[in-house]
């Protein structure tokens, strides 16, 4: 199905569940499932559009490795980590597999084709093509040995995989990647010890995964993917680094709620149990008739005409007159689906209407009796047509006859041949609801005819072979009325001779003949559509549609397709070589006699990966075939030739996009497939034959026993793992072995309110729920389609804000619903008062104590109210009600360490304060994060057992490895390993920060004047200046130092630190120099109208010509190669990276083995080292300038453990390192460093070794030493005038990194082995070496924030900080916040610890001299001291 629009329409009609992650909002999982073939694709081919881009196998395996650790980092699992790559998929799926691969070749073929027709030359060496992402080819066998190595490197350095079992099921287990994770985890709930409530998140990029995690029926499941942009947005190309990329997630236990609230008002009309599981079941058969990996979509029902909402309202309608749910499990009930379809018909009838009849010929046509009939029918009310007037003569006989027998001797129903056109059908209708008869249009006869059947109600029925026996016209009262009549109670004998009196006494009108124009019209427009469907089948499938054998095997195979891919999702692959052998569906009315069907598949065998290979790939792809095959595609002899069509057409069959459209290609003849490959299997090489064979799955664990050497995967560029601590071992999925599969929920599941901590669920909140348009805004643009919008209760209302502020002012609550997140709550407030608890009197207990807003502050508060209400609304489809009362809240920030070990909750202050509506926290949760509970101190033998590494904290050595040898009940003793020269090395990198050459800079104004240009030229020619040639290409002839869109500066070119831009004396040369060289471009700059200029605007003659011209010198002169870094960031320039590269490369050639000094350290307390888990709680508040040497302290993610780096960029929440060698994770920082060299960290990862901050006394008695409580705020760029754009946070800047043609390839570094100062030795491929001390990867950051900043900070004792899980109430991408981006919108700060009485600036309104952070002043309470420096 369309994935993007797919995910698009769930998301808009239930808005709620689509959750934009920030950094620590993320539920803890159990286990996570990696769809691994979305990820190789993001990989190897980013940009297919661009001709020119090229990557190296190196590349892309060092990519896919940062994408894994990435999301690893993000969702850190706690039990399993299962990462499943595509093997051999059945046959019902290479239909597509081999349309997408062919299209591919093509569209490639275009983009080379066209330029080359512009005379673009293009690199000699092959573009990748992305066809080779299929099991079996060569460089899938190399991604596996890649990823066994990535996998085995990671568990032996990285402490957050130790604790996990890694599962791979690489491309040789035969398989789609979700499948297999899917069997495993339907495997896995069968089995007795099954944990009900497993948290599960899943990545993947294709809509089925919402399905296949729905049909899991376990409600603690996400599904994790990349954000998708919708209109102008999705077509923004910009290669946007891994820290700036944000992810959805999508929680299915939301779903699941919003599927209750979707179809639960039909409850009490079903004449059998509601169930939500047997729904969702439901929901997923009806999904796959908009189209799926397997079947096409039925005609004319598509997502974006709102295909999904018609079937939904079809089944509403429908399920009532059912005896039971369609989805038994995976069983299609067909004769409940027939119901179904046949309600579709009439939809399918009103879009031939709309689209194809001639309505207006009939209307033309109208007989004189119809005129007078409809004439008759205004003075009399009541017209009976001549069928009509038989129907109900039939209808009065049953009645009256009925009356006069007994109960038990009445006739029972009354059947009549369904064959009655509209109008027929609605008089029925009117008639058996006027006598409150039942009415049930389901049911068949022996002969299979339909038929509609009345009866009476009161009086059951003989015991029924038919099942689908359901009361459709009736209400409550109708069985009363008639049990009344059977005893001759007068009343309700004279209301039904009333109506059958009114009938029979209504005039017949006969219709002319033939029926009349009704029927006339009906057969004209039947006729039509006959003539319309026999067009469809005659040109989409080339079959006849008066053929019943055509037309019987074409609607067989496709109602066996659903059934083979309910089995498919439900219970495995219930045969690999079935498939649908037509590229289109039938016409929904078609699709009759479904009760009759049975359906019998035959597993059979997958196919080996050459037979997929040479069924899927298109020759333009031949080279990831043996050469023994290769022939067979393009060879005029071969006898399969024709499975390989050069051209072919692409029918987009109503879809709006390419990529949708229907390739028409042939399908494979398996057996001559087969037949033609076996004549030539003898010429396969020994290689070729192992790579044909099937695998197993690998499980990968951690094992502290013996280390043993793990080999390189790719030798001179990954180094052998000396020290490998990993085990690798034959992978079985769990068996039933006489147990069943577990449909529905598993015993024991928690659910709503109930669920686990971080699973969100509207029922925390009392609510109701109701369909309709609401324009919510989920994706930047408002939706034209309905949502599910929820009204909240108030369970407040009417209450006195002095008791809810008694009740909650002190004490914790959760805001952020439904995404709850833990808060302290400060102060409750209303429009016209602030209500905080104080104690009055020493001694006494705490009082709530009023205060009045200031005058500003009062529409302060309102504007505040109005914004919660109205994100709510717009963008989460929650309609809160009146927001009367705040809530003050400042969020848990995560725990922190005290000097004794003990972990406690930490608050954020009172600059981080949050308000929420009063109706939308949360006392109390039935589940805590056990992430975020309070920990007693371990014993020092706990805490640290010997053998930990740990950093020395003490004066000497400072920051340097080590590891635990002893412990006692008060100290620990040390083993240091360090290089004596270290501190002297440090300062060298110091020395070439500060002898940069600084760069005067000119305002904007005073540039332009020295240029001698306006302003405004000036603004245009150092941004982006398209200009168009004769060819309607665009060309770029602006320096492009300065975007102000993206937020984003030059180094050593351009900076922002108010209004106005400024310009370094460089840049005023250059621009000088453009202007001599090429004074016509000049000339027009000051030119108004927004259109794009034409080059023979500029040029009078040879104009394209020209325009290279201008290029070349561009290029030249090195513009192209600028570094755009973000404005909020300080940056040191590329030439000052290289040298500092080289400093560090000089290093590490001289150092050796013999050098490392190795020290015992005896007795010292706890605070004198740094455990890596404990940077994060130890190391806040510390300060970094450029040039810093740092050294990496945390155990987990990409970069390092103890690899040593220099500072190289600062950003508002995380810092730019360029490290001494390079490593897999590592990056260009937006080609400011040599490959996999830098990095962007948080600064609680790193200890600053040029600028100690926290050295300790090593001695046994020593007190905990002070600790920096400044917070560490880089502040630079124009604050607060403007903010970054989304996905531009981070120093490391948009642009891809440049292919350099002399740079000579990297060998990445490997992990050290701890203790011993083992090298890695130079390799020929020119890698630098790597000599020190260095532990194992640990990945850093995450998107930085770039918030407005505020010196303002709040006291804290006897703690360390810790880190940080701040989150807004609601933010602007569709979660609750009060703030936008992130920035303060309240009054002066207080310098203070929490709880005491609050000071500062009360009142709310502006003041110039003071930025306005996040104090409590705001609230106009009119007490304490303004402090002007405290902003």
């Amino acid at each position: 199905m369309g994935i993007p629009k797919f995910f698009r329409y769930i998301s808009e009609r239930y808005p709620l569940t689509s959750q934009l992650i920030e950094e620590n909002k993320i539920p803890e999982f159990d286990n996570l499932y990696l769809d691994f073939n979305g990820i190789i694709h993001n990989c190897s081919h980013p940009n297919d559009e661009d001709a020119h881009f090229r990557m190296s196998e190196e590349q892309i395996f060092t990519a896919i490795f940062a994408y894994v650790d990435l999301l690893f980092g993000k969702i850190k699992p706690k039990k399993l980590f299962f990462m499943a790559v595509d093997g051999v998929a059945p046959r019902a799926k290479m239909n597509q597999q081999r349309s997408r691969r062919f299209r591919t070749a093509k569209e490639a073929k275009e983009v080379r084709e066209k330029a080359e027709s512009k005379g673009e030359k293009l690199p000699e060496e092959k573009a990748f093509d992305s066809n080779c992402i299929t099991p079996g080819t060569p460089f899938m066998v190399r991604l596996s040995a890649q990823l066994r190595y990535f996998i085995n490197k990671k568990i032996t350095e990285d402490a957050n995989w130790r604790g996990v079992q890694v599962v791979l099921s690489g491309h040789e287990v035969p398989g789609e990647g979700e499948h297999k994770i899917m069997e495993y985890i339907r495997l896995s709930r069968a089995q007795p010890d099954y944990n009900p409530n497993v948290r599960h998140c899943l990545y993947g990029l294709d809509a089925d995964l919402i399905m296949l995690g729905l049909l899991s029926h376990d409600p603690h499941f996400c599904l994790l993917r990349e954000e998708v942009k919708f209109g102008p947005a999705a077509k923004k190309k910009g290669n946007i680094s891994l820290e700036n990329l944000n992810f959805y997630l999508l929680h299915l236990s939301l779903m699941r709620e919003y599927l209750d609230l979707e179809f639960r008002d039909i409850e009490d009309t079903l004449a059998f149990a509601y169930s939500l599981e047997r729904v969702i079941d439901d929901f997923i058969l009806l999904a796959v008739f908009v189209g799926n990996d397997f079947l096409p979509n039925l005609p004319d029902l598509h997502i974006h005409e709102n295909g999904l909402e018609r079937l939904f309202d079809v089944y509403k309608k429908v399920l009532p007159s059912l005896d039971g749910y369609i989805n038994e499990g995976g069983v299609i009930n067909t004769q409940r689906l027939q119901v179904v379809l046949d309600e579709m018909t009439i939809w399918e009838r009103e879009i031939y209407e709309k689209e194809y009849a001639d309505s207006n010929w009939f209307k033309g046509k109208r007989s004189k009796q119809v005129q007078e009939m409809e004439l008759a029918r205004k003075r009399a009310k009541l017209v009976l047509t001549r069928p009509e007037r038989d129907i109900f003569d039939q209808v009065q006989q049953f009645v009256l006859q009925n009356r006069r027998k007994s109960t038990q001797h009445r006739t029972t129903t009354l059947t009549m041949p369904n064959t009655f056109p509209a109008r027929e059908r609605k008089f029925i209708s009117t008639l058996a609801e006027e006598l409150h008869l039942s009415v049930t249009w389901d049911e068949y006869d022996e002969e299979d005819q339909n038929l509609v059947t009345w009866r009476i109600p009161g009086v059951s029925d003989e015991p029924s072979a038919e099942p689908d026996v359901e009361r459709s016209n009736g209400d409550e009262n109708t069985e009363d009325e008639w049990e009344d009549v059977d005893e001759e109670d007068e009343e309700g004998r004279a209301a039904v001779d009333r109506v059958l009196k009114k009938f029979d006494k209504a005039p017949v009108v006969d219709d002319d003949e033939g029926g009349g124009f009704d029927a006339r019209h009906e057969q004209s427009i039947n006729d039509k559509m006959a003539e319309w469907k026999r067009g469809y089948y005659k040109e989409k499938l080339e079959i006849s549609f008066d053929d019943p054998e055509d037309m019987h095997d074409l609607i067989y195979r496709y109602v066996e397709g659903l059934q083979w891919v309910m089995h498919y999702y439900y219970s495995g692959i219930a045969s690999w070589g079935w498939f649908y052998n037509y590229h289109y569906a039938p016409r929904i009315s078609d699709l009759r006699g479904l009760g009759d069907m049975l359906f019998s598949f035959e597993l059979g065998k997958p196919f080996h990966p050459f037979e997929q290979l040479m069924g899927v790939l298109p020759s333009a792809s031949m080279d990831h075939i043996p050469l023994a095959y290769q022939d067979l595609m393009y060879d005029p002899n071969s006898p399969i030739l024709d499975f390989y069509p050069l051209e072919f057409e692409q029918d987009l069959n109503g879809k709006k996009q390419e990529w949708e459209a229907i390739v028409k290609i042939p399908f494979i003849d398996e057996q001559r497939l087969l037949q033609a490959m076996h004549s030539r299997e003898h010429r396969l090489t020994p290689e070729e034959r192992r790579r044909n064979d099937f695998g197993t799955s690998t499980k990968f664990f951690f094992n502290p026993g013996e280390p043993t050497v793990y080999p390189s995967s790719l030798p001179d560029f990954f180094p052998p793992i000396y020290r490998c601590t990993c085990k690798m071992e034959s992978f079985d999925l769990p068996t039933l072995d006489g147990l069943h599969l577990v449909p529905g929920l598993c015993e024991g599941v928690c659910l709503g309110a109930k669920a686990l901590a971080g699973f969100p669920s509207l029922d925390t909140l009392p609510h109701t729920a109701q369909l309709g348009f609401h324009g919510v805004n989920v994706h930047n643009s408002e939706s034209r389609n309905k949502s599910m919008v929820v009204h909240i209760q108030n369970p407040h209302e009417n209450r006195k804000v002095e008791d809810i502020a008694m009740e909650m002012v002190g004490k914790r609550t959760f805001i952020g619903w439904p995404f709850l997140q833990e808060g302290l709550v400060t102060a409750v407030s209303d429009s016209l008062f602030s209500y905080e608890k104080l104690v009055i009197v020493p001694g006494t207990p705490e009082k709530v104590v009023s205060n009045p807003h200031s005058h500003q502050g009062l529409s302060h508060w309102r504007g505040k109210a109005e914004r919660i209400e109205s994100i709510y609304s717009k963008k989460c489809g929650v309609i809160t009600g009146d927001v009367d009362v705040l809530v003050h809240v400042r969020p848990l920030k995560g725990l922190k360490r005290l000097e004794s070990g003990a972990l406690v909750k930490d608050y954020e202050g009172p600059e981080k304060e949050l308000e929420q509506a009063v109706q939308m926290v949360i006392s109390e949760v039935a589940s805590e994060d056990p992430r975020f509970l309070e920990k007693d101190a371990p014993p020092l033998s706990e805490e640290f057992p010997d053998g930990t590494n740990i950093f020395f904290l003490g004066e000497h050595a400072y920051g340097a490895a080590a590891q635990v040898s002893s412990t006692t009940d008060s100290a620990l003793s040390v083993i240091l390993a360090f290089f004596p020269s270290d501190k002297t090395e440090n300062n060298k990198f110091k020395t070439i920060v500060d002898s940069r050459v600084s760069q005067h800079y000119l305002p904007s104004f005073k540039a332009a004047s020295a240029i001698g240009i306006s302003p405004r030229a000036l603004s245009k020619i150092t941004s982006s200046f398209m200009v168009l040639t004769s060819d309607h290409q665009k060309n770029n002839l602006g320096l492009s130092i300065k975007f102000e869109a993206k937020s984003l500066k030059v180094i050593d070119y351009s900076l922002k630190t108010g209004r106005y831009w400024e310009f370094s004396e460089k840049a005023v040369d250059l621009i000088r120099e453009y202007k001599d060289k090429f004074p016509e471009i000049f000339a027009i700059l000051d030119q108004g109208g927004d259109d794009m200029a034409r080059d023979t605007d500029i040029f009078n003659s040879h104009a394209d010509a020209r325009v290279k011209e201008v290029k070349s010198w561009l290029k030249l002169k090195g513009v192209r190669d600028l570094e755009p870094v973000s404005l909020f960031s300080d940056n040191l320039a590329k030439s000052t990276v290289k040298e500092i590269e080289q400093v560090a490369d000089d290093i590490n050639k001289n150092r050796s083995k013999a050098t490392i000094k190795k020290a015992i350290v005896k007795n010292i307390p706890r605070h004198a080292v740094l455990k890596p888990s404990h940077a994060i709680y130890r190391l806040q508040n510390q300060h970094f300038a450029l040039g810093d040497r740092v050294t990496m302290v945390q155990d987990s993610g990409g970069v390092p453990l103890s690899a040593k780096g220099v500072v190289v960029g600062l950003n508002t929440k995380s810092m730019d390192v360029v490290w001494d060698v390079p490593f897999m994770s590592g990056t260009t920082l937006g080609d400011r460093c040599s490959q996999y060299r830098g990095s962007t960290v948080e600064f609680n990862s790193c200890l600053n070794l040029s600028n100690p901050q926290f050295i300790a006394s090593t001695s046994p008695g020593s007190t905990y030493p002070p600790r920096p409580n400044v917070p560490f705020k880089p502040r630079s760029g124009p604050y607060p005038a403007i903010q970054p754009a989304p996905g531009h946070h981070a120093v490391a800047g948009f642009r891809s990194a440049a292919q350099s043609q002399h740079q000579p390839p990297v060998a990445i570094m490997s992990n050290p082995n701890r203790g011993r100062g083992g090298l890695v030795p130079r390799v020929p491929r020119g890698g630098p070496p790597f000599n020190g001390y260095a532990g194992s990867p640990n990945g850093r950051g995450g998107p930085a924030i770039n918030g407005r900043p505020t010196s303002t900070t709040e006291g804290t004792s006897g703690g360390e900080a810790s880190g940080s899980i701040s989150q807004p109430s609601m933010n602007t991408n569709n979660q609750p916040s009060s703030h936008e981006n992130g920035a303060p919108s309240r009054g002066g700060a207080v310098h203070r610890p929490y709880p005491h009485p609050r000071g500062g600036f009360r009142g709310r309104g502006y003041m110039s001299h003071l930025d306005r952070g996040r104090g409590r002043g705001y609230r106009g309470r009119g007490r304490g001291v303004v402090h002007p420096d405290s902003s």
